[in-house]
């Protein structure tokens, strides 16, 4: 008896660590061993993701500066890809009405608005949530976020209500390296 269940703790513990590797990650199609990336275009920014970073066992993705040093990306939100600049000064993230619109992305209009400061002034924007933010391989979801008013920017922007859940947020060499 002793030994039946000895060989069922040891069986159970064998389980236990092979579970993660059985299952599958956010963003992988079945079958595939690479994540799945958006479809970019030729002009479009882009993202160096390794599934995982084999020296320190996170996800991580890279993102090189443009010129003018800022860090542009295609992520997929709600499962759409969506041109995003990476903006460690943004309190959330914050979507374009047309973002939003595009995406399905409403707001409750008996949620109150949020004052927000940006570079074309004070607005008040709608917060909403995200079911699923993803940035290469990096994948969460219920990502807080905000719907801009109509001409209150031009650019979707990836905010601390990512960035602050990853491990570590770094730029290096003219790279913005993110990890989960």
């Amino acid at each position: 008896m002793l030994k039946n269940a000895l060989m069922f703790a040891i069986g159970g513990l064998a389980l236990a660590f092979a579970a993660p590797s059985l299952l599958p990650v956010p963003g992988e199609r079945p079958g595939s061993s690479a994540p799945t990336q958006p479809a970019a275009a030729p002009s479009s920014p882009v993202v160096e993701a390794a599934a995982v970073d084999p020296p320190s066992g996170f996800r991580e993705a890279s993102i090189a500066a443009d010129r003018r040093g800022q860090y542009l990306a295609n992520a997929l939100i709600d499962g759409q890809d969506v041109a995003v600049m990476v903006d460690t000064g943004a309190t959330v993230v914050a979507l374009t009405a047309e973002t939003a619109a595009r995406l399905g992305v409403a707001a409750d209009p008996g949620r109150p608005m949020w004052k927000m400061s940006t570079a074309n002034g004070v607005s008040l924007a709608a917060p909403v949530m995200l079911k699923s933010v993803s940035l290469g391989s990096i994948y969460m979801s219920d990502v807080q976020a905000i719907v801009m008013p109509p001409g209150a920017s031009t650019m979707n922007l990836l905010g601390a209500s990512f960035l602050k859940r990853l491990v570590s947020v770094e730029q290096r060499a003219g790279m913005l390296v993110l990890r989960q």
